[in-house]
């Protein structure tokens, strides 16, 4: 019985491994060369690669509605890269793909995907001047999605701030991330040379958001902004409060990523609630809306 079920995994890996290899080169040519260089339907092609990106996305254990809205999002986001960037986001696919373990229950599961490209098949989201402009994503927010000026700059003013308090139910919304002086001071240096603590061993947050994110942290002889903060030290979400000790000094976090657009989680919520995806994407995007892209 285990040499069976033992034949029967490498026969789902080797299934596997021949749909890829068959895929990989004509999902390259998509993305290097265009769609008008493939031999075959093109529209279908373009929709399985927007399906393959939001798979590496987001959770699969998620509702078909969710998955539709970050189809819809990966669509739109994939129609302002470059040629260039196109490629880049495959490879990061293709690479997502190859250390996922797929058998043939994860590509029944991959199917929904597919199937969500294909229910919402050229929709794009458009800001209220027509035009179409990446649309971010995060796992879970504070409770309240930021505004995009305040993260992004002013070109992503078309993105604003809205309630999502159902994030706060999340098993992952807090996390306290914990740092000696030492390693805060040997990561600091890393990207400022001529940082120091000095015998105060400041950090301290000076200014939030209105969603409760840092926008700016004094630590020891540096300012600098809480996205910065968040990059350099692999924190979830730069929404959080800091508590020193003698010895160490403790970064408690709520919610996971930038905080800016659609909140997977919050959308997920909204889907088990009946919500469709078109409103997902419109509570998350009010100065946004869906068309077909032309």
């Amino acid at each position: 019985m285990r040499i069976l079920c033992f034949m029967k995994k490498e026969r789902e890996s080797w299934i596997l491994v021949v749909l890829l290899l068959l895929l990989l080169p004509y999902l390259i040519t998509v993305v290097v060369l265009g769609r008008r260089a493939c031999p075959v339907n093109r529209e279908q092609t373009v929709e399985d690669y927007v399906a393959g990106v939001a798979a590496s996305q987001i959770s699969w254990e998620y509702s078909k509605e969710t998955i539709k809205a970050q189809v819809v999002l990966a669509r739109t986001n994939l129609s302002v890269k470059s040629e260039k960037e196109r490629k880049e986001i495959l490879e990061e696919t293709a690479a997502f793909f190859k250390g996922k373990h797929m058998n043939l229950e994860m590509l029944e599961k991959f199917h929904i995907f597919q199937e969500a490209a294909r229910e919402t098949s050229g929709e794009v989201l458009l800001t209220t001047q027509g035009e179409i402009k990446e649309a971010p994503y995060h796992g879970i927010s504070s409770g309240k999605t930021r505004d995009g000026a305040d993260v992004m700059g002013e070109s992503y003013g078309y993105i604003t701030s809205v309630e999502s308090a159902k994030d706060r139910d999340s098993p992952l919304y807090v996390e306290g991330c914990y740092f000696s002086f030492q390693e805060l001071e040997k990561r600091m240096k890393k990207f400022y040379g001529g940082f120091t603590f000095g015998e105060t061993k400041v950090v301290e947050v000076k200014q939030t958001d209105g969603a409760g994110y840092v926008l700016e942290l004094q630590i020891g002889n540096q300012m600098i902004q809480g996205e910065k903060i968040r990059e350099i030290l692999k924190l979830p979400s730069s929404c959080f409060s800091v508590q020193c000790s003698e010895e160490k000094v403790r970064f408690l976090c709520k919610g996971k990523g930038h905080g800016v657009g659609l909140s997977q989680y919050g959308a997920e919520q909204m889907a088990l609630e009946g919500k469709e995806y078109k409103e997902n994407l419109t509570k998350f995007f009010p100065e946004m809306q869906i068309s077909e892209k032309e």
